[in-house]
């Protein structure tokens, strides 16, 4: 599902979304690779493990379609959830990413890839 995954996983035992807790960045950038318009969404997510400690971590969502995001402070805290839509057969849209909380966040797009991730000490 998500390429690169271990970065997290390598360093947040017992991984899953709902750790992760904050997004501190948010960045819509467009480009052409062969010819072709692309589009990328990078999202900065702080994530804390069961023992408190935290991490920055990088994500990469390739053509993201639709974005809706709605925040309004220095940082936004959130409750991710990231859907397989494959079997619906939409050209270009393999994933729909929500909050479920309280959907402030949702877009489609092709691919998501981890790029990073380093501890911090981001208050939650």
């Amino acid at each position: 599902m998500i390429k690169n995954i271990e970065l997290i996983t390598n360093e947040v035992q017992y991984f899953s979304l709902i750790k992760i807790k904050l997004i501190t960045g948010f960045a819509v950038s467009f480009y052409k690779q062969l010819g072709e318009n692309k589009s990328l969404l990078e999202i900065d997510f702080v994530i804390e493990d069961d023992n408190g400690n935290k991490f920055l971590a990088n994500f990469h969502f390739h053509n993201p379609e639709n974005i809706r995001f709605e925040s309004g402070g220095p940082y936004h805290q959130i409750s991710i959830d990231i859907q397989d839509i494959k079997d619906k057969g939409w050209e270009n849209k393999r994933y729909e990413v929500i909050d479920f909380e309280k959907d402030t966040l949702h877009f489609y797009c092709s691919d998501i890839e981890v790029i990073s991730i380093k501890e911090t000490n981001y208050v939650v």
